[in-house]
């Protein structure tokens, strides 16, 4: 059947075939060769970043380490100007103890001490303790820096003052509202309400 073919049939028929068997090599043997060299490749790529990245990391370890210890310093020196009770009660009570001493060193009598309502001051907890006390200028002025310069931070938010006595205009009547901090945030939910 082929010897009955002409010779530019022939010519046609072996171009074609050469034609099909270039196609089904590409298609089933050297495309499949490089799609699975591409892929290694990638793959290879995606190991490389990987590796970089990690060792990226591994070289921040030591940035991140400092960071945490500053964060952990930061942490302890405002956990050290906070009232150490948790609850309000208790922590005036502190307060209280710390102007009953500061009186004493400064040679302030307080005449009387009461314990306000709790109330949040830019979102944070403060402890109010009003006292009457009874000093000098002098003495008065002393108790107001220690105060205002203790370790905990605490504020004196009211202050009146009068006299006391007519005939000694030194002896003075004063009214303080100091105001003491816990470390309770106040809760932002409860605010919207």
């Amino acid at each position: 059947m082929i010897d009955k073919l002409s010779e530019k049939d022939k010519k046609a028929l072996i171009f074609g075939g050469i034609v099909l068997a270039i196609y089904i090599s590409y298609k089933f043997i050297f495309d499949p060769i490089y799609s699975s060299g591409a892929e290694t490749r990638q793959q290879i790529e995606n190991k490389v970043f990987f590796i970089k990245k990690y060792y990226e990391i591994l070289n921040q370890k030591a940035f991140y380490e400092q960071k945490r210890k500053a964060n952990e310093a930061i942490k302890n020196a405002l956990a050290k100007r906070f009232l150490k009770k948790e609850k309000p009660a208790l922590a005036a009570a502190s307060l209280q103890k710390i102007l009953e001493g500061y009186s004493k060193q400064s040679s302030v009598a307080i005449e009387s001490a009461r314990i306000e309502k709790p109330k949040y001051i830019s979102g944070l907890l403060s402890v109010p303790v009003e006292i009457s006390v009874r000093s000098d200028l002098k003495n008065l002025t002393r108790f107001l820096y220690l105060i205002e310069n203790h370790e905990k931070f605490m504020l004196v938010e009211e202050l009146t003052i009068r006299r006391s006595n007519k005939k000694d205009p030194e002896e003075l009547q004063s009214k303080l509202l100091v105001l003491g901090f816990i470390k309770k945030l106040e809760d932002k939910k409860l605010k919207k309400i």
